[in-house]
C-alpha cells in the first residue's frame, strides 16, 4: 500500500516540477542494499515510508544502512514517514487513519528540497 502512496506523492510533485525517485526493495531479507545506496547517491535524499511506527520499525534499518554506508551522498536528513504510535484498527476507516497517506509523503518529500 505504501509503494502506491509514495508513487501518487512522486506524481503530485511532478506536476509540480519535482522530480522524485521512488525505490522499493520487495523483500526486507534480503534487502536490496545496492538499490538503496544508488538512489540516494542519485537523489542526495531519503525519505523512508513505512506503515509500522516509526520507533522499532525496519524504517530504522533502512535509514541505518544509508547512514552507515551513503551517509556522506545525503544533502539533507533522512526523514522518515511512518505509521502513528496508536493500535491498529480493525475498522478499515480508522486503519487509513493510521497509517501514511500519500499527503503525508508528498510534505516530507518537501521539506528535504527547501
Amino acid at each position: 500500500m505504501q509503494i502506491r502512496r509514495s508513487l501518487d506523492a512522486a506524481d503530485a510533485l511532478a506536476a509540480e516540477g519535482i522530480e522524485a525517485e521512488v525505490a522499493d526493495p520487495r523483500t526486507l531479507v534480503p534487502l536490496d542494499k545496492a538499490a538503496l545506496i544508488a538512489s540516494v547517491k542519485k537523489t542526495g535524499r531519503l525519505v523512508v515510508v513505512h506503515e509500522a511506527v516509526k520507533r522499532g520499525g525496519f524504517g530504522g534499518e533502512i535509514a541505518s544502512v544509508i547512514a552507515e554506508e551513503a551517509f556522506d551522498h545525503l544533502d539533507a536528513p533522512i526523514k522518515p514517514v511512518a505509521g502513528r504510535n496508536v493500535p491498529i484498527a480493525f475498522n478499515e476507516t480508522l486503519e487509513w487513519k493510521a497509517i501514511p497517506a500519500a499527503e503525508d509523503i508528498t510534505a516530507a518529500m518537501r521539506s528535504l528540497i527547501r
